[in-house]
């Protein structure tokens, strides 16, 4: 997979990204990113299509990520608190976005600078990120709020299993299953 990437990123000459690092494994979709050289990308991590990133504050993504399409992260603000002009003065604040290990960011989900996500969080479709997200909470809204807390003993688990998202089933040739409910 990683040989079929290399060729394709020269046949299609940029108009893949080329971030800081990008670990192994990672399936990223078109998108608008800028500032690629600030950001980091650990290994199995998914970005879907559409997304529109804006690194030059640093984003700094773990492993085992899924993130939606049509996200924004935004890792840079303006000084609105400036004495010299409105709505805001020349100067900006780079404030990193970190994504930790494990973390589900749904479809449209916005994330403001200076965010983390902990570990095994799942941001819901729509969220509005403004503040650190606890590691195995779920939010979701705008502002973003905790709405639920995933399972600390079955997160564990699982862990110890190593059994991960559909990309490293993908490699070793395992089917996505549906469940209707």
């Amino acid at each position: 997979m990683e040989i079929i990437r290399k060729i394709l990123r020269k046949i299609l000459a940029g108009k893949l990204p080329k971030f800081s690092s990008e670990g192994r494994g990672c399936e990223i979709k078109q998108g608008d990113f800028f500032g690629l050289k600030n950001i980091k990308i650990g290994n199995d991590v998914y970005i879907g299509p559409n997304s529109y990133w804006y690194g030059h504050g640093g984003i700094n993504i773990g492993n085992n990520v899924i993130i939606g399409p049509k996200t924004t992260i935004w890792t840079v603000n303006h000084n609105y608190e400036s004495s010299t002009c409105l709505p805001y003065d020349e100067v900006d604040y780079h404030k990193p976005v970190t994504i930790c290990n494990n973390v589900w960011v749904g479809y449209g989900a916005l994330i403001a600078p200076g965010v983390t996500i902990g570990e095994g969080a799942i941001i819901a479709m729509g969220a509005n990120v403004v503040k650190d997200v606890p590691a195995l909470s779920m939010v979701g809204g705008n502002p973003a709020k905790v709405i639920k807390e995933r399972d600390f003993e079955k997160y564990h688990q699982i862990l110890k299993t190593s059994n991960y998202h559909y990309l490293s089933k993908k490699r070793a040739g395992i089917k996505k299953r549906v469940e209707k409910t």
